[in-house]
């Protein structure tokens, strides 16, 4: 029997844990959704966060889109960042 279900830990995020993430990587919000700056490495990054409150969860393929936005490997390494305050990029 075989399994074809999601294996591995399944990373979650809330509308405030993006902005979070965005504050952190020197993004500022510039106009309703749009966050954009240059992070520690001098690399402009953009994103568009939707902000229906803090403690909305997001959906996945948003998440997704949002870490390559943000320059992340993938929803694991956005989620290592977010929860290790001490690391840097």
């Amino acid at each position: 029997m075989k399994f074809w279900g999601y294996i591995g830990m399944p990373y979650r995020f809330t509308t405030g844990d993006l902005k979070k993430i965005a504050k952190r990587l020197g993004l500022q919000k510039i106009r309703e959704k749009v966050w954009n700056g240059t992070d520690i490495t001098g690399q402009f990054l953009q994103t568009h966060i939707y902000d229906h409150g803090d403690g909305v969860p997001i959906k996945t393929g948003t998440a997704k889109r949002q870490a390559e936005q943000m320059d992340f490997k993938d929803l694991e390494d956005m989620y290592d960042f977010l929860k290790d305050n001490k690391r840097r990029r």
